[in-house]
């Protein structure tokens, strides 16, 4: 019997529509029935490529006992939490006060005004593993909530308190703002603090398991261009040089998963989500602006072919993500046996393989398998192009197994992203189809995202789009469609951006007591939420709210926009203070070295223009804006070509501009600590 979850267009909220659970999607209808029949609410966060949400819905969902339970005693509601980060971050908030660790799925028991008064993740169907089993824990909470009322109303109280309280950290040093307390020691202690941090022999932060870490992986790079900075720098390249060569990086089809179980970035959580290789694209190009080593192109190629290949909406658009498992199993598409490699590529090719890949008969995963990892040096070029068809070999051969599913939803933000990682790629390393797939997933943003001018939608699924957008969303796309005018120069991309910065002022920004505030999503109409979390921090992803102040930064600097920049200013003063940490600031801190380190690029009209934005496009340098048609009269204003109308290249960086050079060594020069 199909629930009222077959009218929904998320792939994870449809793969609960036949569950004998009297699902309702989020929204007023769940909670009105909740308050009629004075029951509370059970709400369910997942998402599809999340392996134990898939086995909490096999052992528990799917089981007829356990649903009638459910459904008797409960209103139950399953939320994307992609679809909804808002709700999402008040639950994940509410479990870290209650004391446990967070992740998904996320289980809340909530009074019928959507207030928790208890926050878990998952139960199995029986007690084990030192927890309750669901259905017990069904019954104590129900229990709970029709005999002990105000034991959950002073639970939810609590936790309400607890998320106010949590508010109040990160705005506390904020009331005292200076802006003279923004300098470049910050950003040094940052990136010393961040080096500190990292695992030495294998990269990345801390030990197992090992994530990414993008936004806090790219100010290391940020942090080592500066005074001190060789730690942070050889951090930053430690860690992209043992990601691309291990498992975490599908060596055959391109991409890379969640992260890996162990501190060696060998062994994935094999699920591929776009926010992370969209974030990823930008790493790799700045690793290989930085050294000018080619592995770091092969894997930027890969990547976007992968993108293209798999994740690619017949609209233009990117998909969410792929899921983890194969035929039920995690990881079974990716992984190989000696016996698989030789029966594609014969018994002398393989050993070459097995063993510059580390494919042998003992395994590194389950089963005897082996996850692929670059375990040899880089060989001469003929070796490497040997390789390289036997991976093209071994890519045709995976294509024939059972393909994990794909999460076919269309999100705003994480386009974006990937967006601004095509973007950085096709400048650092000139690959041509990178830019071209940056234009097609913008234009598919600005055509289909965008609408009314200004606004955004969330989700596109099968020419559905429905939700608003997030600051995340509107800040991501911003950001985008600034990067896409610099590269192209297109004037009408850039006020794109601009207005979708003007909307984030309007719909997401506020001053409280006298300190800024960027909430995650606009007002709720419904009142459905209990509490509106604001965007203070980064995770997987930045925070939208860095990324917006990093916008009103550029459009301030290069459009001289002085409200925008005080905005900013006074932001990056309020929030870098006593309650901000490296990890969790480190996108606000790569807005503070924009602040402080700006650097404007005119490049005159002449003969050798390209050459020379080709040569500063492709340097390392985070601080770098390249001026367009947009760009304030007083910074473009006399900086025309110099004699036998060869191209001038003025840099300028803070009240003073260096003297135009018109030779490419030159101008990287200038560029050297931009």
């Amino acid at each position: 019997m199909a629930n009222r979850l077959e009218s929904e267009t998320s792939p994870y909220l449809l793969s609960h529509a036949d569950n004998p659970v009297d699902w309702y999607p989020w929204g007023k209808e769940a909670f009105d029935r909740a308050a009629a029949a004075d029951k509370p609410v059970f709400v369910s966060i997942g998402y599809a490529a999340c392996h134990w949400c898939h086995v909490m819905a096999h052992e528990s969902f799917e089981n007829p006992e356990i649903a009638a339970l459910m459904n008797e005693r409960f209103v139950n509601v399953k939320v994307d939490r992609e679809e909804h980060p808002d709700v999402d971050a008040v639950y994940m908030g509410a479990i870290q006060i209650m004391g446990q660790g967070g992740g998904w799925p996320l289980s809340a028991f909530c009074t019928p005004d959507g207030k928790p008064y208890f926050v878990g993740t998952y139960f199995p169907p029986t007690d084990r593993h030192g927890r309750p089993g669901f259905p017990r824990l069904l019954r104590m909470l129900a229990d709970a909530y029709a005999q002990e009322r105000e034991k959950v109303d002073h639970n939810t109280e609590g936790v309400l308190e607890g998320l106010r309280q949590m508010d109040d950290h990160f705005r506390s040093a904020a009331r005292d703002a200076d802006a003279s307390t923004l300098e470049m020691g910050t950003l040094i202690t940052a990136g010393r603090q961040l080096a500190d941090k990292c695992d030495p022999q294998h990269g990345g932060f801390g030990g197992k398991p090992k994530f990414p870490s993008s936004p806090s992986h790219a100010l290391l790079a940020i942090a080592g261009r500066l005074k001190f900075g060789d730690p942070a720098r050889e951090a930053f390249l430690r860690q992209a040089k043992h990601m691309v060569r291990g498992g975490i990086y599908d060596h055959l089809g391109g991409g890379f998963a969640r992260y890996s179980v162990d501190e060696k970035w060998l062994v994935p959580h094999f699920e591929k989500m776009l926010y992370d290789n969209g974030q990823l694209l930008g790493i790799c190009a700045d690793a290989y602006a930085m050294t000018g080593e080619a592995e770091y192109v092969q894997v930027i190629e890969a990547t976007r072919a992968w993108l293209e290949r798999e994740l690619s909406c017949k609209s233009g658009g990117l998909y969410a993500s792929l899921d983890a498992d194969s035929e039920g199993q995690e990881g079974k598409f990716y992984v190989w046996t000696p016996a698989q490699v030789t029966a594609v590529l014969g018994p002398v090719a393989a050993i070459q393989f097995n063993a510059a890949y580390g494919v042998s008969d003992a395994g590194n995963f389950e089963h005897g398998t082996s996850v692929l990892s670059r375990v040899s040096d880089l060989g001469a070029g003929a070796d490497e192009q040997a390789l390289a068809q036997m991976r093209r070999k071994l890519l045709d051969a995976r294509a024939q197994r059972v393909r994990p599913a794909t999460d076919t939803k269309v999100l705003a933000g994480w386009n974006a992203l990937a967006v601004t990682g095509l973007v950085r790629a096709w400048q650092a390393t000139g690959d041509a189809a990178c830019l071209a797939l940056a234009r097609r997933v913008a234009t598919f943003v600005a055509t289909e995202m965008v609408h009314d001018g200004d606004r955004l939608w969330r989700t596109f699924k099968d020419g559905v789009k429905k939700l608003d957008g997030t600051v995340d969303d509107y800040a991501f796309c911003a950001a985008a469609f600034l990067d896409l005018a610099e590269a192209t120069g297109d004037a009408s991309v850039w006020q794109r951006g601009v207005a979708l910065i003007e909307a984030v002022l309007d719909r997401f920004y506020e001053q409280h007591d006298g300190v800024g505030i960027f909430y995650l999503a606009p007002p709720d109409p419904d009142g459905l939420l209990a509490h509106r979390p604001e965007s203070n921090h980064d995770g997987a992803l930045p925070a939208g709210a860095a990324v917006a102040v990093e916008c009103l930064l550029r459009v301030g600097l290069m459009c001289e926009r002085p409200d925008w920049i005080d905005i900013a200013e006074r932001y990056l003063a309020g929030r870098l203070g006593g309650a901000a940490t490296a990890f969790a600031a480190a996108r606000l801190l790569a807005a503070l070295d924009l602040y402080l380190h700006h650097t404007e690029l005119v490049v005159s009209p002449g003969d050798g223009r390209d050459a020379l934005l080709l040569a500063a496009r492709a340097s390392y340098s985070p601080a770098l804006m390249v001026a367009g048609s947009w760009a304030a009269p007083s910074l473009v204003d006399g900086k025309a070509a110099g004699a036998g109308k060869e191209a001038q290249a003025y840099v300028c960086k803070g009240m003073t501009c260096a003297a135009p050079v018109s030779d490419a060594d030159a101008l990287v020069e200038l560029l050297a600590d931009a």
